[in-house]
């Protein structure tokens, strides 16, 4: 479903606000409709060389664990989601997901107080529509979970669509673009 080369690029500036709230994604959305998940696949695949080296994987093509889902608000799809985590994370600390079915991740991710995220990177996803993406690795007892999430039907509540641009705007705040997530927040960078 998402198989492509991960390139790091700046949040899109119209979509950098929810890209990079800290929290529960499926929780925000659950504010303003009706959320449902539809497993798209799940189960063995080869790693993406993007997820080997944040997994920590010798070499790309070492079978990783992946769930794939359209999360939906309203019947309508707002995100495609893949995660990925290597044989000891789905036999260990991970295991829940191959139980989840059409429960959203969230309900694993957002259950355990010891579960810490990464940082952020953002992309453009490739295709007609080169839509905004983003990708943060979880941590659970040392074995990680790597989750991607791209953004659909934009735009949502306090995300602007820019029509005579017919894009979206590619600066973050002061023209910056870059962003660090801590624990506490969100810091902004420059490059």
């Amino acid at each position: 479903m998402l198989p492509f080369a991960w390139t790091s690029a700046p949040p899109i500036a119209a979509a950098a606000r929810p890209m990079r709230q800290p929290g529960s994604l499926t929780a925000r959305l659950a504010r303003s409709g009706t959320i449902s998940v539809d497993v798209l696949s799940s189960g063995w695949q080869p790693a993406r060389p993007d997820e080997a080296a944040i997994l920590g994987l010798a070499r790309p093509g070492q079978r990783v664990y992946v769930r794939e889902v359209c999360v939906r608000r309203n019947g309508q799809p707002a995100v495609l989601a893949r995660s990925a985590t290597t044989r000891a994370g789905i036999a260990g600390p991970w295991k829940g997901l191959r139980k989840l079915g059409r429960q959203p991740l969230a309900t694993l991710l957002w259950s355990d107080p010891g579960i810490r995220r990464g940082l952020f990177e953002y992309t453009r996803m490739p295709g007609d529509n080169h839509l905004p993406a983003r990708r943060s690795c979880f941590w659970r007892k040392g074995q990680p979970l790597v989750v991607l999430e791209a953004f659909v039907n934009l735009p949502w509540p306090a995300v602007g669509w820019l029509p005579r641009q017919r894009r979206w705007m590619a600066t973050g705040p002061q023209g910056t673009g870059l962003f660090r997530q801590r624990r506490t927040g969100f810091q902004s960078t420059t490059v």
